[in-house]
């Protein structure tokens, strides 16, 4: 059986963008030929990774149901960013980009194994804030439409 919604909560991590790349060098295949060697700009995204994937398995496994999406599904997502104290805007209207935390957080509920694929999501609404207490993440999935 599919599921039809589902909800889980990651704070005391700050989101992390996923999409920048960083060039190091390069490095050497079997064959011999160079090629560059790029990895991810952000350097908390291994971290904010696990830490999505762990809750979305917890999450499944407190709810008792191990069973994935299937087809479409809408995402409902609040990042919770920190501000610095000397920070006076409303909003974080500063990097990091929505769209790159929203693309970090897709694929790591793939990691966490509630969908087969990030593509079955088709409608997002996503916003970003400063948070009041721990930085984080609160996600509600659902079954669309």
């Amino acid at each position: 059986m599919a599921r039809d919604s589902f909800s889980f909560t990651v704070f005391g991590f700050e989101p992390r963008p996923q999409g920048s790349k960083k060039y190091v060098g390069q490095r050497t295949t079997a064959a011999g030929n160079k090629i560059p060697l790029i990895i991810e700009a952000s350097p908390g995204l291994p971290v904010w990774r696990k830490a999505v994937a762990d809750a979305v398995k917890e999450a499944m496994l407190q709810s008792g149901d191990d069973s994935k999406f299937e087809g479409a599904v809408k995402v409902e997502a609040v990042f919770y960013l920190t501000r610095k104290p000397s920070v006076k805007r409303a909003l974080p209207t500063v990097p990091p980009d929505l769209d790159k935390v929203t693309r970090s957080l897709l694929d790591s509920c793939g990691f966490g194994g509630i969908w087969k694929d990030d593509s079955q999501v088709v409608r997002l609404d996503v916003s970003k804030v400063y948070a009041t207490g721990q930085s984080g993440v609160a996600v509600t999935i659902t079954k669309y439409p």
